[in-house]
């Protein structure tokens, strides 16, 4: 998978590309955008999945967990929309 992203990045003048299993192709740019924007604002990680390249549950996963880690009153709003 990594060589076949790698020649699409080559393909496409350095500008990686959504494949269908990318969030972006899911859902759309400016949906999976939100997420990312979320994602990025809960997340502890150092290196966190937060990329509209990766597969929405992932991205969603991560939402969950890095709200999850926050007390209630410290939690942005769209927290509510993520806790199972």
């Amino acid at each position: 998978m990594v060589s076949v992203a790698l020649v699409l990045v080559a393909l496409h003048g350095g500008m990686p590309v959504a494949d269908a299993s990318s969030c972006a192709a899911a859902i759309g740019k400016g949906q999976a955008h939100t997420l990312v924007d979320r994602c990025l604002e809960v997340s502890p990680a150092t290196h966190p999945p937060c990329n509209a390249l990766n597969p929405c549950d992932l991205i969603i996963d991560e939402i969950r967990r890095g709200c999850a880690l926050l007390q209630a009153t410290q939690q942005p709003q769209f927290c509510a929309q993520y806790s199972k």
